[in-house]
């Protein structure tokens, strides 16, 4: 027999079957469809879908960098009901919405224990209805659709719009809580930075009593005039010297007289760089290292300040975000109860059940006469 009539043979063999036992076969069949709309209409509850529509905040400032606080350990928080579009650019939500925390509240403010008749009151087991009643969808607009199934459709709504609620509370929260970390780790730096201004501020304030320089480029252009003006008038008097010298003689009364004076000019030009006095506290020789130290700690007191002042205005920010209201997700539509029932499916449970059925008792025979035909069969064998 070649394969092609085998297969004809188990076709036509397969029919013969289903004509044969066709009460048997369409008796289960309508048995089973009838016991599937007896449980889908009497014993299936509708349930109401209610869905409140959220969006997340145009701006988000610091909430953006609070919620990176959030532990690794959250993100294990189940996510099984997220579909659409990825959650990792605002995973930070879904987080918060799929928490225990808020699964725990919602739990215990709508009674959900009983409502779902749950056994020995088990909260874990409550959490895992409540999660088959929940889908969170995070559109491609950057939207959120937060749905609700309860028997109840004003239950529904109200607990859609109380997870949004709840969320929003704990984001608050959290935030805060990293404000505030926030807040004391940059007032300390500030009070580090205000200690270090004060110290160099006082080592700059007895460096300059020290010294009496105060203000080293404006000093040096003085000092600088003054000391050339003298070195000129020592140069002039050397000149004058040299002219009554040869007009007059060394021993003129005139050109002693220019000769005193060019004296007493040249040794204030050497005690004007050599002796302090003439610049500050300090002789000319020195004025260098001394103005460089000065300019060394005016910049370092210029640095601080200027840290302070990059300081001063995040610690005012975080002291009014510590008490600000943040909405992390903003309602568009709220949830309302709905006015038809969502599920069950009743139709598709009813035509999934006839289909099923059908098959399944085709198997069944199948696999029946199957087993009986490699019994004769090994019978034969024997005999």
């Amino acid at each position: 027999m070649t394969e092609v009539n085998k297969q004809e043979f188990s076709s036509i063999h397969l029919l013969a079957l289903i004509v044969k036992h066709k009460y048997f076969v369409f008796g289960f069949t309508l048995l089973s469809t009838l016991v599937a709309v007896i449980i889908s209409f009497f014993v299936l509850k509708n349930e109401y879908k209610s869905t409140v529509n959220v969006v997340p905040p145009q701006q988000q400032d610091g909430l953006q960098g609070a919620m990176t606080a959030i532990s690794s350990t959250l993100r294990d928080i189940g996510l099984s009901k997220l579909t659409g579009k990825s959650a990792s650019d605002n995973y930070s939500f879904i987080v918060i919405l799929m928490s225990r925390t808020v699964m725990d509240s919602i739990i215990n403010e709508f009674d959900l224990i009983n409502v779902y008749k749950v056994d020995d009151g088990l909260m874990s087991e409550a959490r895992k209805e409540l999660e088959n009643n929940l889908e969170i969808t995070y559109e491609k607009d950057g939207n959120y659709f937060i749905s609700v199934w309860d028997k109840d459709p004003v239950r529904a709504a109200r607990m859609a719009n109380r997870i949004v609620e709840i969320a929003n509370n704990i984001a608050i929260r959290i935030f805060r809580e990293e404000v505030k970390l926030n807040k004391e780790n940059m007032e300390a730096r500030l009070r580090i930075t205000d200690s270090t201004i004060k110290a160099i501020a006082d080592t700059l304030q007895k460096f300059s009593k020290r010294t009496l320089l105060f203000s080293p480029t404006e000093q040096a252009k003085s000092i600088t005039q003054a000391l050339s003006d003298l070195k000129a008038e020592e140069i002039k008097y050397d000149i004058l010297y040299q002219y009554y010298k040869n007009i007059y003689g060394a021993n003129d009364y005139l050109t002693q007289s220019i000769a005193t004076i060019k004296e007493e000019t040249s040794k204030k030009v050497e005690q004007s760089k050599n002796l302090p006095g003439f610049a500050g506290n300090f002789a000319i020789t020195d004025a260098a290292q001394e103005g460089i130290e000065f300019l060394r700690l005016y910049t370092e007191f210029e640095t601080y300040s200027k840290v302070k002042a990059f300081l001063l205005p995040i610690v005012e920010q975080n002291r009014i975000d510590e008490v600000k209201n943040i909405k992390n997700l903003i309602v568009l539509d709220p949830a309302t109860p709905a006015d038809k029932k969502d599920r069950p499916k009743r139709s598709l449970i009813i035509a999934g059940t006839f289909l099923g059925s059908f098959f399944l008792v085709i198997l069944l025979l199948a696999l029946i006469y199957a087993i009986k035909d490699t019994k004769e069969k090994l019978k034969k064998l024997d005999a």
